[in-house]
């Protein structure tokens, strides 16, 4: 008969599983963090494209600087808001992982509402330039 392998201590199965869940987390907040400046950047060209598109001629039909400028700000705000959503997540997830009785908790997923307010933003955006 073979000699079966000592099973590693449930301690460090534990640690192991915690440091995993940690480097998950850290992902997930670069996740956040690529997706916001995704936001953010696209918002910026959004409201220079309407600027420098209205400065060309001066009126250009159906192009409005305010139109532009709003909507890149929300783009701006909603970048900004989903780092501080995921820097929020990211600190409570570790704060879970460092309780000894760490324990999956099913809660909203804050994608969820980001991807909600993107598409508001994008179905307002959508109203007013075909109503516009």
């Amino acid at each position: 008969m073979r000699e079966s392998a000592p099973r590693p201590d449930a301690n460090l199965v534990n640690e192991l599983a915690r440091e995993r869940n940690r480097e998950a987390a850290d992902r997930t907040l670069l996740a956040w963090v690529r997706t916001s400046l995704a936001m953010i950047s696209l918002g910026f060209a959004i409201e220079r494209l309407g600027q420098a598109a209205v400065g060309f001629d001066g009126s250009l039909a159906g192009f409005s600087v305010l139109k532009t400028r709003v909507f890149g700000a929300a783009l701006i705000l909603l970048g900004i808001a989903a780092t501080l959503a995921g820097m929020w997540e990211h600190r409570h997830v570790l704060a879970a992982i460092r309780d000894e009785h760490y324990r999956h908790a099913d809660r909203t997923p804050i994608a969820r509402w980001m991807g909600t307010a993107l598409v508001c933003v994008g179905a307002v955006a959508l109203l007013i330039i075909l109503l516009g």
